[in-house]
């Protein structure tokens, strides 16, 4: 019996942006021995005293954008229940998004090619992959592509719901904060998720396929039921 196709992938709303463009987006890392890596290198040391802490327990709840722990997460910061049954047309918005999100976090560490911060010292992450061929399996670093999926949700999220915008933007910087938590990523590579989402998020707000993706978002998020278990 053949195995059923593939789901597609979706289009983006930057298709036309070409890769090297992408690369524009986005300053290089710091340079190697320079103050800013010096800041990533204490970042990090200081990172140990987490281990096995709060957050890093947290990350390890967050290791996919997929997981019940990282949807339940959005889902609260959103106010709605994010899931394929109850808003289909948000979960449309943010996959086509993520298209665009995915070219550009790929070229971008392909080209860069930074090493993850526990290959540099052996240092322990909270990531299992980390211990496997030395973390070969998680790629580059830069930039960190958690950092940029949580921060670029948070900011459509926000044009989708502007009263929880707060919340939801809250919600996109503790991604990225985790990651560090998790040891798997210097700071700087989360600050360039961030700014990297930030630029595509510029490029594409203004288009009208993703203003006609948005105003089906709204109507959806307005009828969603309201997520269990949110604490604040």
């Amino acid at each position: 019996m053949m195995a059923p196709p593939a789901p597609a992938v979706a289009a983006g709303y930057a298709d036309n942006l070409p890769p090297l463009a992408m690369l524009r987006l986005l300053p290089p890392p710091p340079v190697p021995g320079g103050s800013e890596e010096a800041a990533d290198r204490f970042v990090y040391r200081e990172s140990r005293k987490g281990i096995l802490g709060k957050d890093w327990r947290r990350a390890q709840g967050q290791l996919g954008i997929t997981s019940p722990e990282y949807v339940q997460a959005v889902s609260c910061a959103l106010g709605a229940v994010l899931a394929p049954k109850t808003t289909p047309a948000t979960m449309i918005l943010l996959r086509r998004a993520g298209t665009d999100l995915a070219k550009a976090v790929f070229t971008a560490k392909d080209y860069y090619k930074r090493p993850r911060p526990f290959s540099t010292d052996g240092g322990k992450a909270c990531d299992p992959e980390a211990a496997v061929n030395g973390g070969k399996g998680l790629g580059f670093a830069y930039p960190s592509g958690h950092a940029a999926v949580g921060w670029l949700w948070g900011l459509i999220l926000s044009d989708a719901r502007p009263e929880r915008s707060a919340t939801l933007l809250k919600f996109g910087k503790d991604t990225g904060d985790l990651r560090i938590a998790c040891r798997v990523h210097w700071a700087s590579d989360v600050t360039g998720g961030r700014l990297l989402a930030t630029a595509l998020y510029q490029q594409i707000a203004d288009r009208e396929d993703y203003k006609a993706d948005l105003l089906k978002a709204k109507a959806e998020l307005s009828l969603a039921p309201v997520p269990e278990g949110c604490s604040g």
